[in-house]
């Protein structure tokens, strides 16, 4: 009986997730030639860090607190376009957003998401990994997953919430860490 229930679940969240998918990500005006993460409106307000190579900014609809993306400064449209010292970079300040955001937020665990082709779901054409901080008592995995794919169909949250993330993640960013290795 146990089992059964587990697989109607299971059923249910892919059937939930599929139609996500296909409602949420398919629509073709998110692929417009103006990129956001290109526009300064949207760095001058989500931007919490910055090099030479690569940026990292708050989101505007974050599935936990701490959700952030990581991008090449560089407008490229997907993975394999990165040059070799973009990529490497961008894993190195995902090291660095993950110790702010464990400063920040208190998090303990992460998800790396990345979407490469609009045919998977990416919805902004610039590379983007989204980092989806969590930690202890965060409630259950199968809710996690459900945010993930309902997280298009949300509001964006406040400016002056984003402001506030921003904000608590250029503090811990510039807080100096014995185990940061650059």
């Amino acid at each position: 009986m146990r089992k059964k229930r587990i697989y109607f679940l299971l059923g249910i969240f892919f059937l939930i997730a599929a139609i996500c998918f296909f409602t949420f990500n398919r629509n073709e005006k998110t692929f417009s030639k103006d990129c956001p993460f290109c526009q300064s409106f949207i760095l001058d307000t989500n931007k919490f860090y910055e090099d030479d190579l690569v940026m990292a900014l708050c989101t505007h609809k974050p599935i936990m607190p701490g959700h952030c993306l990581v991008i090449p400064k560089r407008h490229i449209e997907r993975f394999e376009m990165l040059s070799d010292d973009e990529a490497l970079q961008i894993f190195q300040v995902i090291r660095k957003v993950d110790l702010a955001a464990k400063k920040a937020f208190g998090t303990s665990a992460y998800l790396l998401w990345q979407k490469n082709g609009r045919e998977v779901g990416q919805t902004v054409p610039h590379v983007h990994f989204h980092y989806i901080p969590r930690k202890t008592g965060d409630g259950s995995v199968l809710k996690f997953i459900l945010k993930m794919f309902l997280v298009n169909a949300q509001k964006p949250i406040e400016s002056a919430e984003i402001q506030k993330a921003v904000e608590k993640m250029k503090t811990a960013m510039n807080e100096p860490d014995k185990n940061l290795r650059t």
